[in-house]
């Protein structure tokens, strides 16, 4: 089930079941699966405008279309008619872009460009007698519940009409409440109190009480004596805690990240006087690292990289007669400055060669990197003709009982080798099913 419905069921708050799920392995749960007509709606237009049909996020709309390989929309601009002019206003923005297969922006673009007014229930609602009478009452949040408008709705009408907001959250702490502070969580409390989690939180962290949470615990002496002995991935496995919380605690204690050299005063010296390369290899920090020390110090480099070469004739007449990835091999130059230089010149690009039936037939037999190593282009041209000619992208092979009966018997590494498989595939199914790791006797 969702987090939210495990926090609330199990009384946690939502950070700590995230956190549980991340180092138990668990994969997040997932709202419903794709039906095959969702499935028809991907690239038909733009993600968020399908994620706002099918009430999902546009992440998973987005997730969903790269996993079955289909491209994005691309919009193709193109003029207003008059009888699609006559449309707009008549019909809520969304409707009518759906009928026109046009994008919400363009649509609503249209409308402010013709001055015509929202319409279709997207004019705010006016405010009734009953509903100024509430301002000020009560917090803007309970009216906001109470009346079905959103919270900065009633803050901003409130503050139109010059009425106070409502002293509920400013009321003086007594001691009876302060006592509370601490023994239950800021949200329960704030319920209990009829106060906001902030003013709780505000006044639990001005008494200097920590909160109550059911994963927190204090940290011992033996714990921070392995802060930055090992990775903080690795400490935080070994001592049941997040990598953020012993990362946070190894910053606070002033301890360096496991592996990370000082820089002491005879590594200093060697800078500027030998290569960056050859100081990295005397002091045992990374290249980046020595550059980044020099230019803190102020210290000019000994060995400036070299000035950019400059194009000859000769490699100017090259352009434009093959691709610009042959071309860039061909003179050992990268891809983007070939390109650059033809467009700077009005060269066009060659058009590559049309398919052939050969070609074609490869499709969807593998993966779409693999064709595309076959054929010396690139994966997207590859998953681009394979969505134009209907062809669905490669099946993977199909797990067997005998194969899924052997999850966890034996090392991952050692499982994927057998049965040909890859380490992150086996380790992936054997957490899918939520089979153990294997641990030797």
């Amino acid at each position: 089930m969702p987090a939210k419905d495990v926090a609330s069921r199990l009384q946690r708050s939502v950070g700590a079941v995230h956190n549980r799920r991340f180092q138990l392995g668990i994969p997040r749960f997932l709202t419903r699966p794709w039906t095959p007509e969702e499935d028809k709606l991907l690239g038909t237009n733009s993600d968020d405008q399908i994620a706002h049909e099918l009430s999902r996020p546009p992440h998973q709309v987005r997730h969903r279309r790269k996993q079955l390989g289909i491209l994005p929309f691309i919009y193709t601009p193109r003029h207003w008619t008059i009888s699609e002019e006559q449309l707009v206003g008549t019909m809520p923005d969304y409707r009518l872009a759906k009928r026109l297969r046009r994008t919400f922006a363009s649509v609503a673009g249209k409308r402010y460009q013709l001055a015509l007014p929202l319409i279709g229930g997207q004019q705010p609602a006016r405010w009734t007698k009953r509903q100024l009478k509430l301002l000020g009452t009560k917090s803007d949040a309970e009216i906001a519940r109470f009346i079905g408008r959103t919270k900065s709705a009633v803050t901003s009408k409130r503050q139109l009409e010059k009425i106070p907001n409502s002293n509920l959250d400013r009321k003086p702490w007594t001691k009876a409440e302060e006592r509370l502070l601490g023994t239950k969580r800021d949200e329960l409390l704030a319920r209990e109190l009829r106060r906001t989690v902030l003013a709780v939180t505000a006044r639990r962290n001005i008494r200097g009480i920590p909160p109550a949470s059911p994963h927190w615990r204090r940290w011992t002496k033996q714990e921070e004596k392995l802060l930055g002995t090992d990775l903080d991935k690795n400490i935080a496995a070994r001592l049941g805690r997040h990598p953020a919380l012993v990362k946070q605690r190894r910053n606070a204690l002033g301890i360096a990240p496991f592996g990370r050299l000082f820089w002491t005063q005879a590594d200093k010296a060697l800078l500027g006087k030998l290569p960056d390369r050859e100081v990295a290899k005397r002091t045992g920090h990374s290249l980046l690292g020595v550059c980044s020390q020099r230019q803190l110090l102020g210290i000019a480099n000994p060995s400036p990289l070299r000035v950019l070469r400059s194009w000859t004739k000769q490699e100017m007449r090259l352009l434009g007669a093959d691709t610009d990835e042959n071309i860039a091999k061909r003179l050992q130059r990268s891809r983007d400055a070939v390109t650059k230089k033809r467009l700077s010149l009005g060269i066009p690009r060659i058009i590559p060669p049309a398919w052939t039936p050969e070609e074609e037939a490869l499709l969807g037999t593998g993966p779409d990197k693999e064709i595309a190593a076959k054929l010396a282009i690139s994966p997207g041209a590859v998953a681009w003709r394979r969505h134009r000619l209907g062809i669905k992208p490669f099946a993977y092979r199909v797990w067997s009982a005998a194969e899924i009966k052997q999850l966890g018997t034996m090392p991952d590494a050692q499982l994927a080798l057998r049965i040909g498989r890859s380490v992150g595939t086996t380790k992936g199914k054997r957490l899918k099913l939520g089979i153990s790791a294997f641990k030797p006797a």
